[in-house]
């Protein structure tokens, strides 16, 4: 019998991810400027918009915030551990809603006990290129034995 699958990954800050941000962010103030709006709704949207890039890119793109997950733990039967910056660890299932995909990968997952689900964005940068490439692999193939049931021979 082999040992089951556990991958732990170290998230480092994304370069991608910081951009990224900052990119959407600047589109989408250009576009409220555009929009036939007064000059007060525009600058308190921009303000608004601005705050939330901010945030986003302290605890995604640099990894900074106190809330930002630094550490995933994920096993084979879908369960996931996350360590966020101020060493609270969360476990919890990961979903079938998760996105996997050579340049971005999203974690869904519902931790346990909790009602509503969480999401860790994973952009390349992030991790070394195998684990990246492990952590798609465990994310596509792994297998909850609750809802999958034994899996098919391949004899």
């Amino acid at each position: 019998m082999r040992p089951p699958i556990q991958l732990r990954i170290a998230l480092r800050p994304s370069r991608i991810a910081t951009c990224v941000f900052a990119v959407l962010t600047g589109f989408a103030i250009v576009l409220l400027v555009i929009m036939p709006a007064p000059l007060w709704t525009d600058a308190l949207a921009a303000l608004v918009l601005i705050g939330w890039a901010a945030h986003r890119i302290r605890q995604h793109g640099l990894r900074s915030a106190a809330s930002s997950i630094v550490e995933v733990m994920l096993h084979e039967d879908r369960t996931i551990v996350v360590r966020r910056k101020d060493g609270r660890l969360r476990a919890g299932r990961v979903l079938d809603t998760s996105h996997v995909h050579p340049a971005f990968t999203s974690i869904v997952w519902r931790p346990d006990g909790a009602r509503l689900a969480r999401s860790v964005p994973i952009v390349a940068d992030m991790l070394d290129r195998d684990d990246f490439r492990r952590l798609r692999v465990l994310l596509r193939y792994g297998r909850s034995d609750d809802s999958d049931g034994a899996p098919a021979s391949q004899a």
